[in-house]
């Protein structure tokens, strides 16, 4: 039996500013839980990361979307998940 599973907003994405006191890779974690929960495919996960953006995190994305292809798609240089990683991870959790 084949079920169509609709895309909704079942879960809600909070917004990520790019601060010091949020943590970047726990975020991208919420976005794939929240992902999964509302069936949004690879394309629409990106486009949908993109409104949620604020602040430094906003503008960093303005900065880098033209080459980047998608949310996960792709090496490091061009998906904005690992994008937003590098760019936001602080030093004290790239050394551990």
């Amino acid at each position: 039996m084949q079920t169509n599973v609709r895309e909704g907003t079942y879960a809600k994405l909070s917004e990520y500013h790019g601060k010091s006191r949020e943590n970047v890779m726990a975020w991208c974690e919420e976005v794939e839980r929240v992902a999964t929960a509302n069936n949004w495919g690879a394309a629409r996960i990106y486009t949908i990361v993109a409104a949620y953006l604020r602040g430094a995190a906003a503008d960093y994305y303005e900065e880098k979307r033209v080459n980047v292809n998608g949310w996960a798609e792709g090496n490091a240089a061009n998906n904005l998940k690992d994008l937003l990683i590098a760019r936001f991870t602080s030093d004290s959790v790239k050394d551990v």
